[in-house]
């Protein structure tokens, strides 16, 4: 029966007519209910309270006073939302500082908590805020702390402190009105969320901004803020992430007048010049290409830092110590410690030439040496320097005041024995410095062969003292602008590429020659000794002896290296001159000497 029911309602429309009044009438309840429900909670719903709300929840934060401009609007749809124009806050003072401008707040709320005249807020969105911190010429901050960073027990604070907050196109003025001339600066572009459900739980922030052109995103996790804030002690993670730097830190911290941290800091960036260049602003050759990355266990005091367990890596370099930072009140800053280095080039060091004393990189490095003291010690299992390759090196730094030298208290170089010291000049870089140098027992064949040195050489095992010294700039210094000493000893030796017999029967013909022309031999003796001084761009040669089995032969004069001219005397001795020694004189230049007997000075033909 209720089969044919059916089939007589289809067959006679009346169904479809049905139907179709169903889904209109259900249509227009629908408009009719939101036509109602968005014209009558506007009127349960004040835009007073919410202004009020809002202005309590700025001051609690801030400590400051607040006051929203325009007029607030009330959206229902998709979900409900507060508005506010603007909003400025400053300081709770008799003259009034101003702290921060937000461009446009949104809230979203819940509407069960507003009808019950709750309008608590949630989701806040801060668009265009500038927050101002300033200090004045008195050294006075214009934000002070907020009621909040005074509690003791959070449980017992009802009001939640922040929420969830997203922060558009954000701006911080650090103006310092104490310093000297001035310091403002500006970080513009933040974006991101701040999150903090409650004093109790944990704050997180991830934010990103531009600077310098380069993209940065800085993130924090607390799980005890409001210690934090307050300062007092609390775990926390930061990071700062860019092209040119990456941050990290983990462990404990506080904010308070002396800010403390103790944990696991690291630290990288791929290229020390392109930081720099990004820091200043502008290109750098100061510093190298190369990477550079600090992991180290990091402490800090009232005005000290200590860095534990410290991997340090500079260009192709990787060290492992310990490193001291002090801050004495009333007393220059100084660094003490010890690295360990497996290698050191010197060698990928740009070369720098600045445009004079007043130039602002070199100006930079002299302020660092006159501003701090130092006292680190280093090692190296091999340092390269021009063609020298040392090896188990053990040196320090020693910084004082204008005062600054780097010490090598040991090393090895050609199987003996270097160690040295290079000093600048206490007036500053511009007015140069003096190197001491000492090499004992070492092989002299492998010395030469490194410098690359052409003609008769001495090779043999001994001793080199050198002491040279300029008043010129560092940069501008040749060296021709060099004075010292240099005093040279070997034992057992031979000087290759030179023919006493040959040269002997080149002497006897009484004709210029050149000294090539006796290079086919070798003079071996047992003893050598050499002194030189130099000055002026002219390097006196003030003895250079060589006493061996076959015979003697000494050497004076003059070498003006600013020219690579010789104007040397000699004299050689051996069984076939016992009675008379064989003098001549060296001329031309080093390696192609011209070697004339004194006969042909002295008798003309």
């Amino acid at each position: 029966m209720t089969r044919q029911i059916l089939q007589i309602l289809r067959s006679s429309g009346l169904w479809s007519r049905i139907g179709r009044r169903h889904l209109f009438w259900s249509a227009a309840i629908g408009v009719g209910l939101a036509i109602a429900y968005n014209a009558a909670l506007p009127l349960v719903i004040s835009t007073t309270d919410a202004r009020a709300t809002m202005e309590r929840m700025l001051d609690t934060w801030s400590g400051g006073k607040s006051r929203i401009g325009g007029e607030p609007e009330v959206r229902f749809w998709p979900e409900p939302e507060l508005i506010l124009p603007s909003a400025t806050i400053e300081s709770n003072e008799t003259n009034p500082r101003p702290l921060a401008h937000i461009g446009r707040i949104t809230a979203s709320f819940s509407l069960l908590a507003a009808l019950r005249g709750e309008p608590a807020l949630d989701d806040i969105r801060f668009v265009d805020p500038v927050v101002t911190i300033e200090r004045a010429a008195d050294g006075s901050i214009n934000w002070k702390r907020p009621h909040w960073l005074s509690l003791t027990d959070t449980t017992t604070e009802e009001d939640t402190p922040f929420g969830d907050i997203t922060i558009e196109n954000g701006r911080v003025r650090i103006l310092d009105r104490a310093a000297r001339g001035g310091l403002d600066f500006d970080i513009p572009a933040i974006s991101g969320t701040v999150k903090w459900p409650s004093f109790a739980e944990r704050v997180s922030a991830q934010l990103s901004t531009t600077i310098g052109g380069e993209a940065i995103d800085w993130a924090l996790i607390c799980d005890q803020p409001l210690a934090l804030f307050a300062g007092g002690n609390a775990s926390l993670r930061t990071s700062l992430t860019s092209t040119p730097l990456t941050f990290s830190f983990e462990g404990i911290g506080n904010l308070s007048m002396y800010p403390f941290a103790s944990g696991h800091l690291q630290a990288s960036a791929p290229s020390l010049s392109a930081l720099l260049a990004w820091y200043r602003g502008g290109s750098s050759g100061v510093f190298p290409a190369g990477a550079f990355s600090i992991d180290a266990m990091v402490a800090t005091g009232e005005k000290t830092l200590k860095l534990d367990e410290l991997q340090l890596a500079v260009g192709g370099a990787t060290a492992t110590g310990v490193l001291d930072v002090a801050f004495p009140v009333g007393d220059t800053p100084r660094v003490e410690g010890t690295l360990a280095f497996d290698s050191i080039d010197l060698n990928g060091l740009p070369t720098v030439t600045p445009a004079g004393a007043n130039d602002p990189e070199w100006r930079m490095a002299e302020n660092l040496t006159g501003g701090w003291r130092a006292d680190v010690r280093l090692s190296s299992q091999e340092v390269f320097v021009g063609p020298l390759h040392l090896t188990d090196v053990a040196a320090g730094v020693m910084i004082n005041g204008n005062r600054a030298s780097l010490d090598i208290g040991d090393s090895t170089y050609a199987d003996g024995i270097l160690s040295g010291r290079l000093m600048l000049s206490d007036k500053g870089l511009e007015h140069g410095g003096r190197l001491q140098m000492s090499l004992k027992d070492a092989d002299f064949a492998a010395v030469l062969n490194s410098f690359g040195l052409k003609g008769p050489t001495p090779s043999g095992r001994g001793t080199l003292n050198l002491d040279l010294a300029t008043d010129r700039a560092v940069w501008a210094t040749s060296a021709a602008d060099l004075s010292g000493r240099l005093t040279f000893s070997l034992a057992n030796g031979s000087l290759a590429g030179f023919d006493a017999n040959a040269f002997v029967d080149l002497i006897r013909r009484g004709e210029f020659f050149s000294l090539s022309q006796a290079s086919a031999g070798v003079f071996d003796f047992q003893a050598a000794e050499i002194d030189a001084s130099f000055g002026g761009g002219v390097a006196r040669l003030n003895r250079a002896n060589f006493a061996g089995p076959s015979g003697n032969m000494s050497v004076t004069g003059v070498i003006p290296y600013r020219t690579g001219s010789l104007a040397l005397a000699g004299m050689l001795e051996n069984t076939e001159t016992a009675n008379q020694p064989l003098r001549f004189f060296v001329g031309g230049s080093w390696p192609n000497a011209v070697i004339s007997p004194l006969s042909v000075l002295v008798e003309p033909q």
